[in-house]
């Protein structure tokens, strides 16, 4: 670790100032445009007219030379900078050049040019901290992060970007990926893999000569290059070279038959089949009607002795669209809208297969039986999902964008655009049909073919047996377009052992011969073995002994890490973008189809994931082309809103990020002006019953004449009162005996209204009643542990595409009557994967928050069998426990442990945690505290410049003070008959924890 001078730091600093000022100065102007052109080549970016959002820079990455796009060093920022304004390029730090800073481990293409990384800690606009990871070590006269000048001119006039005509982007020049749109082919892959030299020639023989006769034919030798002479007219192709693969290539005028040339060769290749693969299939892709080559196969095999009745049986012939179908089962189409490139492109095989073995590899399905159907919707998910939690697939740039527009199983299947996609599921899953395998394959009009259509027809032709009858040249011309015959050649695996093959030309009534030899296939090199220091994954923390567990492990930036751990806590969470680590980034960065679950105990940065995983959700280097989605981001009280609003406002450029409290949001549907007033209800209050009720209530009371006319609140009433007061028992849905009850305890409306053990009830009724209702693409929930089952399925109704993000720990639940056991319960309920087997939640370990004393008091807590938390903090002030006499002296004593956290954390923040609010409130006010402005929260105080807050067991989640003092522990245990409060409340410290008592304590930290 090396140190920071102070003309470095003096200098980031100087550098985030302008950086900023260069951000306003963009934002200023009518239409703001933040773009690096200078990120293309890594990113994947085209320049955009977005508006962005100020954001501090978090990191600079210096290379061991100049980089032609990025030059010697780049910063890594929360916004794009154009690199004409700026002496160094500023990088979105979602973007894909981004991860070669937050996660060294992982293979890029700058991976061999790092030097070292800077990681910029800041509060606001002040960089207040540097810190140095250096790869490699260098002279310091070769440093590529020595000062500079800082250069940031005035934002020029905005300019149109544009790209000459038939030009390619520079990430399309230099991608080595198959990953490609059909009909697209990276412009290098000739270009990377050039052809294999010419063979030298024996001694004194002379070359074959490659240009036609006058006639027009091609006269080659037999035996020249191991060729078999061209026949003298394009007629007699049909029975040329029947034990080898045959690609003819038609000038655009026909004046030559194909649909003749088919019939014949699909009858002369049966002659030299064996008995056992005496199959010929015929897929066309032109216009000719099926039944005029079925006549001509007719013709051509009386004239062999062939019966007409054994024709059906040997030679199949169908269209494209027909044999599709039959592959992929359809029944009908209920969508005949064709596919783009993205649905065709060759990518998708390769998708397929990834979730094929997947799904064979983690549901064992070679070793049970299970209904293609099932196997069928299964890996289709996956596939939309982009692969499961803990194993997502491998996306390229245009797959990525790919399964961000597949639809849901039930509306997909038997649409015609996702027709070739499912044929190749089906393929995949059961291989092609090897009781009657085809012995030869006749493709008629393959330039109509898509990749995806070649790819399920090579793979269901196992003998590698070809005819293709195509479309290469222009009319009346010899010449085709030789990179679209590599690419035919490629598709269907149509090549001899030496990887070449001839393809004839038919360019008028000669023939020309064309040699197209493959690319070499490039050498893939094997993965780099597992890094010492890299972090365990998820399951193998569950195996390991958390003691054993080196924290260090697989970190970055430690020492920035750690002095942002010591730093004050404030009441809005700061940036941490420049301490986000690898394991954290590859979470938030997970494909946005990908459904995550993520358990973790206090403090171990669940929040910042989640606060994260919204910003890369709408991000612009996320979204790419595609619209940007609203996302939904749920905590568990106003006080974590507050507590995360302003890393949103850093993250998210365009405001499609809502952030709300439940409480706050369910009385928004509900139409309650104000939130609901504190209180706890029964399980009966948020079951899943009440949504049948609910319905049933509304149904009927449409029936009233009044209804039309009435508002929302007016609607909610008559609702209610209807599940509330009908005595009929033929007017209520059939009901259990506990609904019965739980119906008869029913308070007038005027009670129930505006309390919180009935806001669910009023929510959904509210979600049945409203005719606008919010719709989001993505919804993140925090503190997920505490969501019943009612407001699950209220949220579950937001949400259009099922796609979630659930951030919880099952440890700090408030009650066990009203939330899910476990989250594979939880998976179930929400249709979160096809398959239950498929889900993994993913598990956050290394705790940051508190120190490991506290931790180590809170633990008692936990169940024996549940992994003890371990955090970076391992020194720190032992927990105080203070035993008062009475409860007055209890409070007392409280209030003034209070007052030495402040003065023991100047700048800091401290919290009083109770079930007893008003009784701290009054020892405050009469010791001249005063209560914060409205702004700040009720249950804010200050005084002296100095702010306390006091918080119930409730509102006290999702937040973290610098030192806590927990009230009468035994109230919390007592009140929600479930430790998960208490051990919630006492991990809310971060640096020193007190605990006052005059009751016992309970059990568990009695006996610590």
């Amino acid at each position: 670790m090396a140190g920071i001078s102070d003309q470095d730091l003096a200098y980031e600093i100087a550098t985030n100032r302008s950086y900023l000022q260069a951000l306003e100065r963009r934002l200023a102007r009518k239409n703001p445009e933040i773009a690096v052109s200078a990120n293309e080549r890594y990113v994947d970016n085209v320049p955009r007219g977005e508006r962005a959002t100020i954001g501090p820079l978090c990191g600079r990455v210096g290379l061991a030379g100049p980089d032609r796009h990025l030059g010697v060093a780049f910063y890594i920022g929360t916004r794009y900078l154009n690199s004409t304004d700026w002496d160094y390029p500023v990088i979105n730090w979602a973007a894909r050049a981004a991860k070669v800073f937050f996660d060294p481990h992982a293979i890029h293409e700058l991976d061999h040019d790092v030097v070292v990384r800077r990681t910029l800690t800041a509060r606001g606009a002040e960089v207040v901290h540097a810190s140095d990871d250096w790869v490699v070590t260098v002279p310091v006269e070769k440093s590529p992060l020595k000062p500079g000048k800082l250069n940031v001119p005035p934002a020029p006039p905005r300019r149109q970007t544009t790209r000459r005509a038939g030009s390619t982007p520079s990430s399309a020049r230099t991608t080595t990926s198959t990953d490609h749109p059909a009909g697209q082919t990276p412009a290098t892959r000739q270009e990377a893999s050039p052809a294999p030299p010419p063979r030298p020639r024996k001694p004194g023989k002379k070359p074959t000569p490659a240009a036609p006769t006058a006639s027009g034919a091609t006269s080659a030798k037999k035996g020249t290059a191991g060729r078999l002479p061209l026949p003298a007219k394009p007629a007699d192709l049909a029975t040329w070279h029947p034990n080898g693969p045959l690609v003819v290539a038609f000038s655009g005028d026909f004046r030559v038959d194909p649909d003749a040339i088919a019939a014949v060769r699909a009858v002369d290749v049966l002659r030299h089949l064996g008995r056992k693969r005496r199959r010929v299939l015929v897929v066309s892709a032109w216009t000719t009607p099926i039944p005029k080559i079925v006549g001509r196969i007719h013709t051509a095999a009386a004239l062999v002795g062939l019966p007409a009745a054994d024709v059906p049986k040997v030679i199949t012939v169908v269209q494209e669209t027909d044999w599709l179908v039959g592959i992929a089962g359809y029944p009908r189409f209920t969508d005949t809208r064709k596919p783009d490139k993205l649905d065709v492109g060759r990518y998708v095989q390769d998708l397929v297969e990834q979730a094929v073995q997947l799904c064979h590899r983690r549901l064992g399905w070679a070793h049970r039986a299970v209904d293609l159907s099932v196997k069928l919707k299964v890996a289709y998910e996956v596939i939309r999902m982009g692969g499961v939690p803990t194993e997502p697939l491998r996306l390229g740039r245009y797959s990525a964008e790919w399964i961000e527009t597949l639809p849901p199983f039930r509306s997909a299947w038997g649409q015609l655009r996702y027709l070739a996609l499912f044929a190749q599921l089906v393929t995949s899953l059961k291989g092609p049909d090897s009781q009657q395998p085809y012995g030869h394959v006749i493709v008629h009009g393959e330039h109509d073919f898509s990749g995806l259509a070649c790819a399920v027809l090579s793979a269901n032709n196992p003998t590698a047996q070809w005819t293709v009858l195509t479309e290469l040249t222009g009319p009346g011309s010899p010449t085709t377009d030789k990179r679209r015959m590599v690419n035919l050649v490629e598709r269907l695996g149509v090549a001899d052992n030496r990887r070449e093959i001839d393809v004839i030309a038919v360019p008028g009534a000669g023939l020309v011969r064309h040699t197209i030899a493959l690319p070499r296939p490039k050498s893939v090199p094997a993965p780099p073995p597992e890094s010492p220091d890299r972090g365990p994954q998820p399951t193998e923390h569950r195996q390991r002994s958390s003691a054993a567990i080196d924290l260090e492990n697989g970190m970055r930036a430690v020492d920035a890490v750690r002095y942002a751990l010591h730093a004050p806590r404030t009441e809005a969470m700061t940036s941490v973008l420049a301490t986000l680590q690898p394991d954290q980034y590859r979470l938030v960065t997970q494909p946005p189809t990908m459904p995550l679950i993520i358990q973790g105990h206090p403090g171990t940065g669940k929040t910042i994931i989640a606060v994260h995983r919204a910003g890369y959700l709408v991000n612009e280097e996320t979204t790419k082309k595609s619209s940007i989605p609203r996302v939904l981001l749920l905590g568990p009280t106003e006080q974590y809103v507050r507590h995360v609003s302003r890393t949103v406002r850093e993250l998210d450029p365009t405001g499609a990020i809502t952030v709300k409290s439940l409480p706050e949001w369910l009385a928004e549907l509900a139409g309650l002006g104000t939130t609901a007033q504190p209180g706890e209800g029964t399980a009966e209050d948020v079951g899943g019953f009440i949504v049948g009720l609910a319905k049933h209530a509304v149904l009927e009371c449409q029936k009233q004449p009044e209804w039309k006319a009435s508002r929302l609140p007016d609607k909610i009433r008559i609702a209610y009162e209807a599940i509330r007061s009908s005595s009929d028992p033929d007017g209520r849905p059939p009901t259990s005996q506990t609904e019965q009850r739980w119906i008869e305890t029913l308070p007038p409306f005027p009670k129930a209204w505006g309390k919180r053990r009935y806001l669910p009830l009023f929510a959904q009724l509210g979600l049945l009643l409203s005719d606008r209702q919010s719709r989001y693409g993505h919804i993140v929930v925090d503190e997920a542990q505490d969501v019943s089952e009612l407001e699950w399925e209220i949220i579950q109704a937001h949400n259009t595409s099922g796609r979630w993000t659930i951030v919880g720990d099952l440890n700090q639940r408030r009650r066990l009557d009203i939330n899910h056991l476990d989250w594979h319960q939880l998976a179930r309920r929400l249709h979160i994967l096809p398959d239950a087997e498929l889900f993994e939640p993913e598990v956050v370990e290394r705790g940051y928050r508190s120190t490991q004393p506290i931790l180590d008091f809170a633990n008692c807590l936990l169940p024996s069998t549940e992994n003890q938390p371990c955090s970076l903090q391992t020194e720190g002030p032992e927990p105080a426990v203070i035993r008062a006499s009475t409860p007055g002296k209890r409070d007392l004593r409280a209030v003034t442990e209070a007052g030495r956290l402040l003065d023991s954390y100047p700048g800091g923040t401290a919290a009083i945690i109770t079930t007893d609010p008003e009784a701290i409130d009054r020892l405050l006010l009469s010791d001249r505290w005063r209560r914060a402005d409205t702004a700040s929260g009720a249950g804010d105080w200050t005084r002296e410049e100095r702010r306390l807050a006091v918080r119930t067991p409730d509102s006290a989640r999702g937040v973290e003070f610098d030192g806590v003092v927990v009230v009468e522990p035994r109230y919390f245990v007592r009140q929600e008959e479930f430790t998960g409060t208490l051990y919630t409340s006492l991990t809310r410290a971060n640096r020193e924890l007190v605990v006052v008592h005059s009751k016992p304590l309970p059990d568990p930290l009695t006996h610590r």
